[in-house]
């Protein structure tokens, strides 16, 4: 830690005590969580999955199947309460 002799109380500055690009990358975490929670509540994320799985591009035949699968098995669980 560098120590700014210009101040007089010689207390270090709080740039000093930053490190480069610690609020950056720190921010650049919280946006890519943020991403993948969106992607997991709009279902994104179990799509590619889906395609994944059953080695499928991206189409509408695609994404209707995968509606149809994923509706089917929601509607197998019944909630109790």
């Amino acid at each position: 830690m560098m120590i700014n002799s210009s101040r007089r109380d010689s207390r270090p500055r709080l740039s000093s005590l930053a490190k480069p690009g610690s609020l950056l990358s720190t921010l650049s975490q919280m946006a890519s969580v943020s991403l993948a929670i969106l992607r997991e509540i709009f279902d994104e994320s179990a799509y590619e999955r889906f395609l994944t799985q059953h080695q499928l591009t991206s189409s509408a035949a695609a994404y209707a199947s995968f509606c149809h699968d994923r509706d089917h098995s929601r509607a197998r669980c019944p909630r109790c309460c």
